[in-house]
């Protein structure tokens, strides 16, 4: 096994211009003819977010800015994990002709998609930080564990990817079924909410869930101005470390068989 994934990083690394090509590819046609160009980054979810803030914060009852404080910190992680999950589960389907033409590693398609999903929220995280700050948001040293924080958030955010794009492949009727998913995980996820306010079954529920430990390692830093728990910190590192190696895992045990099921 250990072999096989050295010879995978071997691989992906000698086709390293074809993904860069794959993923300025993937940033190029979302923005291509149109006036605002990456701007479209900040606007989509600074709009969102806004509305959510405004509404959420009048149903609880909150101060807006603390509210939308609140809301973005959870927001930034949630976006670029739903968008590689569900972007990721497409990445062989989408790239059919492809595959089909040359040989490529085939962990070059769902890697392209994330590295692009990732620089895309990056750009969306400095400028919504700018915001954050400006409406009442902590800036301090725990802003530094960011980085970490969106490297966790990206090896746990692939590993999920690599899976479901090879299940894709054998049941094309789960790229509707992730986006069913993907919506009741979110309200199950403590986004527009506290986990301390929930008790009972309910909170055991949401406890369970593997995205929450990620919403907190962004939420401490820009919310409280500390670095998250130590338990936080371990948990998303082994999530992160057993989605990444499970996912690569069902790659390799798969690959071969991808070029003849598209």
């Amino acid at each position: 096994m250990i072999e096989r994934i050295v010879g995978l990083v071997t691989e992906v690394h000698a086709s390293r211009s074809v993904l860069w090509r794959l993923v300025r590819q993937q940033l190029i046609l979302r923005y291509r003819r149109t006036v605002l160009g990456y701007l479209w980054t900040l606007i989509n979810p600074l709009l969102m977010m806004s509305v959510m803030a405004m509404v959420f914060a009048t149903i609880f009852n909150e101060d807006v800015k603390v509210f939308a404080v609140f809301l973005f910190a959870g927001m930034i992680p949630w976006n670029c994990f739903n968008s590689i999950v569900v972007q990721s589960s497409g990445a062989f389907i989408n790239n059919e002709g492809l595959i089909k033409k040359i040989y490529l590693p085939k962990a070059v398609f769902p890697l392209s998609v994330s590295v692009g999903v990732i620089i895309d929220s990056l750009l969306s995280f400095v400028a919504l930080f700018a915001i954050i700050i400006a409406v009442g948001g902590t800036f301090s040293t725990a802003l530094f564990f960011i980085p970490f924080a969106y490297v966790l958030l990206f090896l746990f955010s692939l590993g999920v990817g690599l899976v479901l794009s090879i299940v894709t492949v054998f049941f094309r009727d789960m790229q509707y079924v992730l986006q069913i998913a993907m919506q009741g995980l979110f309200f199950l996820t403590p986004i527009l909410y506290k986990s301390s306010a929930l008790s009972g079954a309910v909170a055991s529920f949401v406890a369970l869930n593997p995205v929450v430990p990620y919403i907190e390692l962004f939420r401490a830093p820009l919310t409280q101005g500390r670095v998250p728990d130590e338990s936080v910190i371990f948990q998303a590192v082994v999530i992160s470390l057993a989605a990444f190696l499970i996912g690569l895992g069902t790659l390799l045990s798969q690959e071969r068989k991808i070029v003849f099921r598209l």
